[in-house]
């Protein structure tokens, strides 16, 4: 297998809350962004758009290939994230920058993948058969290799499931996933990561508080999980 086939054969496919539209913001093309901004930052100002999902919005994805596994990492980019319910402020912040990220150890089967979603400052992670030790454990939704994905309103954060135990901080300010939403499979809206025009961009995407992008170091291959060996997942895993 070709490495486009490759990636388009595990791109996700993400599911929005309903509400997302009233909220906040789908996925944007972080290229057009980019060029606008990159001069002068300061200029990003706060905006809540779009409001309708573009199934041609592109889907961004980086892979890394070695003896032992194949790691592909699909990006999308949104511009603004707004976690619900809190008040001044806390948890907003300019441009959002979310991942997917499937390890395949030993194989390019759904049974040596692991898949690793971008969650907050962590990863939630799902798998068939392996896993990696300091994660608990959920089981991947597929349609054929394709991870189903759910976002949570406003922050963006990622989901195995609808039914995945929500982000709260303080025990109150609780992320929000919920199924019948727009659907966006990413498969057809492919663009590699350095062929872009931010693809030696490691800066902010906006002011201090605005996230760092896809090239900036805190974003290496080893953001979500160090490189360990896989153990064979149990039933308490």
């Amino acid at each position: 297998m070709n490495t486009i086939d490759l990636v388009r054969s595990f791109a996700p496919i993400l599911h929005f809350h309903p509400d997302e539209s009233a909220h906040c913001c789908f996925p944007s093309d972080a290229e057009r962004i980019f060029q606008l901004y990159q001069s002068d930052w300061s200029r990003f100002e706060l905006t809540k758009t779009p409001k309708t999902l573009d199934d041609s919005t592109p889907c961004y994805y980086e892979i890394w290939t070695d003896k032992s596994m194949t790691q592909i990492r699909y990006w999308f980019w949104y511009n603004y994230n707004d976690f619900p319910g809190t008040h001044f402020g806390i948890g907003d912040h300019l441009g959002d920058w979310e991942h997917v990220e499937v390890r395949l150890y030993g194989g390019l089967s759904t049974q040596n993948a692991v898949w690793l979603v971008s969650n907050h400052l962590k990863a939630r992670l799902a798998s068939l058969e392996k896993t990696l030790p300091g994660f608990d454990r959920e089981m991947p939704i597929l349609e054929d290799a394709h991870l189903h994905v759910w976002v949570a309103l406003g922050s963006h954060a990622n989901y195995p499931s609808p039914q995945s135990a929500p982000r709260c901080y303080a025990k109150i300010f609780c992320d929000k996933i919920r199924d019948h939403g727009m659907i966006w499979a990413t498969a057809n809206v492919l663009r590699k990561l350095d062929e872009t025009n931010f693809r030696d961009f490691t800066g902010r995407w906006g002011d201090e508080k605005a996230p760092r992008g896809p090239a900036n170091e805190y974003n290496n291959r080893w953001r979500n999980a160090p490189d360990i060996e896989p153990i064979q997942a149990t039933s308490e895993s």
